[in-house]
């Protein structure tokens, strides 16, 4: 297991903690990552942990360690406009 492993995930006082094998804990404020701030509960269990990242399937998004550990904001996504 790398000491970049994220081993658990944790909501606590409007920040998301990411706990990697090696001890360190890093967060961000869920402001940061509106898509998770407004899920669910049940969503925010649904979670899937790798070296430098996490993955929440239910809602088809992700943190990355790295990006984390900058202490900024994510740069926001442009959603790209599907047309038939």
């Amino acid at each position: 297991m790398s000491n970049d492993q994220v081993i658990a995930v944790e909501f606590q006082d409007n920040t998301v903690y990411l706990r990697l094998a090696d001890g360190r804990v890093i967060g961000n404020p869920l402001e940061w990552h509106t898509w998770l701030e407004s899920a669910t509960p049940e969503q925010r269990a649904n979670v899937e942990m790798f070296e430098l990242s996490v993955y929440f399937p239910d809602l088809d998004d992700g943190l990355d360690v790295e990006e984390m550990m900058k202490g900024m904001p994510p740069r926001r996504r442009k959603h790209a406009v599907v047309t038939h």
